[in-house]
């Protein structure tokens, strides 16, 4: 099974490398790591600043799931529109599974930075996986409820 994992750095993608390494077999899967820098075309490209950050990046990914078991097939960075490439990528190497992260944001957060998940879900023609990294907010249950009665 051929496995794209998009990382930028975060927990978030810590997170979900490793669930990735937890659910998936160790024995059959095959992981690439892709790190897309995005481009803002109103500036200069930053890629040549941001190099060693992402290359540090994606070295301790790969040791993180090769210290999980996990096998990492290559381990690459891009420049340009990260959904866009998210999906090329997926194409172009035939990825059984795409699995990405989650930041939780919601409303205005959401609005304001956009969901990459989403989109990449939406717009991809391999099958998406996006792991939800955040703590749900815990709902509290009416004492009724609790002891058993039924409304």
């Amino acid at each position: 099974m051929k496995i794209l994992l998009p990382i930028d750095g975060s927990d978030c993608s810590t997170r979900t490398l490793y669930w990735a390494a937890q659910t998936f077999s160790k024995t059959n899967s095959q992981y690439h790591l892709l790190y897309v820098v995005p481009i803002n075309y109103n500036e200069v490209s930053l890629v040549e600043y941001e190099i060693p950050g992402v290359q540090e990046a994606l070295k301790t990914a790969q040791n993180l799931l090769t210290s999980l078991g996990c096998q990492v097939e290559k381990a690459i960075f891009l420049e340009g529109d990260p959904i866009s490439l998210i999906c090329e990528y997926a194409e172009d190497m035939e990825a059984d599974q795409v699995v990405l992260g989650s930041h939780g944001r919601s409303g205005f957060t959401k609005l304001l930075l956009g969901s990459v998940s989403i989109a990449v879900m939406e717009k991809c023609q391999r099958p998406v996986t996006i792991h939800r990294n955040f703590e749900p907010v815990p709902v509290k249950m009416p004492q009724m409820l609790k002891s058993g009665t039924i409304l």
